[in-house]
């Protein structure tokens, strides 16, 4: 008589075990996914950090050469973490200057407008296309 109760199984254990491991398999992807974006996060933070200490320290190189009166019509600063390449364009009272830099494989564009009487800049762009 023992052997008739368990001859009529209804399947409870493998949709059990089949729904568990769909739940801990989309658990596990979104994780993968949450660490993805995260890191990808990370880079491009790290990446515009860069790009701003670079602009910050082209920029007091810059004007030291303008105070010196040393400054090309186009040259290139290299730094540790990247570098920046300059043209000048004299436009009468006022100079444009156009600065590449680089980072790795990241590359912004800015153009400062200076006044060649007060050394000042009078218009600066940041992230502008070439």
């Amino acid at each position: 008589m023992s052997i008739h109760r368990f001859q009529n199984e209804n399947g409870f254990v493998l949709p059990l075990t089949i729904m568990l491991s769909v739940i801990l398999l989309a658990f596990v992807i979104h994780s993968v996914l949450l660490l993805n974006s995260d890191r990808q996060f990370f880079q491009q933070t790290n990446t515009r950090y860069q790009l701003q200490q670079i602009r910050e320290s082209v920029l007091v190189d810059i004007e030291n050469q303008m105070k010196e009166k040393k400054l090309a019509n186009q040259g290139t600063f290299v730094y540790h973490k990247g570098t920046v390449t300059y043209t000048v364009n004299d436009n009468g009272s006022q100079l444009s200057l156009t600065l590449t830099i680089s980072v790795d494989h990241s590359q912004e564009v800015d153009r400062i407008i200076y006044s060649k009487e007060s050394g000042k800049p009078l218009s600066w762009l940041e992230r502008i296309d070439p």
